[in-house]
């Protein structure tokens, strides 16, 4: 029970004395009433109400009781709904068990008796816990594949569907192939979408959900090959802009300009209403700028596509400002376009 509800709960029970017995079984082992059995100790009462109970099945009973508490969140009586039906589960399978053994002739016929099974129970628990099937798969999700952190919902320390995305996040981590080595090779344009950290990635928005992630350290230490002179376009999040900045300065580029992407579409934010993302140029060396003629508008007006993918048009604006530059996109995704080479853990063979 949270503190401040013990607290009112203390209080209570101070006023008005135990209300509801304790429940114990026939051997006196307490089965329902642990937090009015420690409001009673920390009241320094002498003794408590009970009343002596005989379910079926003691675990189950104690399941139910607490999957009627009013203090509990739904994460946590999806939790318990869980264990009510691994519970079940279990006591199907020892029938069935049973049932193979009356047909080999291996049991008494007193346990020919045995209730017929009757399907699922998985669906009756998440309505007694009073969730979703949703939020019930969440829970079964986290359960199976990392007990500890299932334990912490049913502690109410974290949420259950934050906890299942970080399962099904680091389950899809484990799958990506490692990062190929850099190209050889000295580049003189450098195209980076690196795959920043915003700082929360348990949110329903967090780019964690859709690919892995790197820490600016990483991201810093990547230090691409080029020549002595040569352009970097690197994309930054609005957020993030200084360290955009900082990943810029650290790979030996000066600052130039920008180009502003408007998704046209309003996005999330807040301090604004998020619509444009910007593409910052910089410059080591002597890299010349494009020519004159070759020179494209600041903002370039384009629909979004999937989570992060960003439109052909940003190639088409490299390729007019240096036709004849070697090339090296950073952080792709699929097959490269002609005349470039191309790097990340989800990048296809360089055309």
């Amino acid at each position: 029970m949270p503190a401040d509800q013990y607290t009112a709960f203390l209080t209570d029970i101070e006023n008005r004395g135990i209300q509801t017995p304790l429940e114990i079984t026939q051997a006196g082992i307490m089965i329902d009433g642990h937090q009015r059995l420690r409001a009673a100790i920390d009241l320094n009462h002498d003794t408590v109400p009970t009343v002596v109970v005989s379910p079926e099945d003691e675990v189950e009973y104690m399941l139910l009781a607490a999957l009627r508490r009013r203090q509990l969140s739904a994460s946590q009586r999806a939790a318990l709904a869980v264990d009510l039906d691994q519970l079940h589960e279990r006591r199907l399978q020892a029938r069935e068990r049973s049932r193979a053994n009356l047909r080999r002739g291996e049991q008494s016929p007193e346990e020919a008796t045995l209730p017929p099974r009757h399907g699922k129970s998985r669906d009756h628990a998440a309505r007694l816990a009073g969730v979703s099937p949703r939020t019930l798969q969440d829970a079964l999700t986290v359960r199976d594949a990392d007990p500890a952190l299932f334990e912490r919902v049913k502690n109410g320390e974290i949420a259950v569907h934050l906890a299942s995305r970080r399962v099904k996040r680091a389950r899809r981590d484990t799958t990506l192939p490692p990062a190929p080595a850099l190209p050889t090779g000295r580049f003189q344009v450098i195209y980076a979408d690196p795959p920043w950290q915003l700082g929360n990635p348990d949110g329903p928005y967090a780019p964690e959900n859709h690919y892995l992630t790197l820490p600016l350290a990483d991201i810093i230490d990547l230090n691409p090959p080029t020549t002595d002179d040569a352009v970097l376009y690197l994309w930054a999040v609005n957020c993030l802009l200084p360290e955009a900045l900082q990943v810029m300065a650290t790979w030996g580029f000066t600052y130039k300009t920008n180009y502003s992407w408007d998704k046209l579409s309003i996005s999330l934010g807040i301090w604004n209403r998020q619509q444009h993302e910007l593409l910052l140029v910089g410059r080591k060396g002597n890299c010349p700028p494009p020519d004159s003629e070759d020179r494209s508008p600041s903002v370039v007006r384009a629909k979004r596509g999937r989570h992060s993918e960003k439109p052909g048009e940003f190639y088409e604006i490299i390729e007019r400002a240096y036709p004849g530059a070697s090339k090296l996109e950073l952080f792709a995704r699929g097959p490269a376009r002609p005349g470039w080479i191309t790097w990340g853990n989800e990048a296809e063979e360089a055309a």
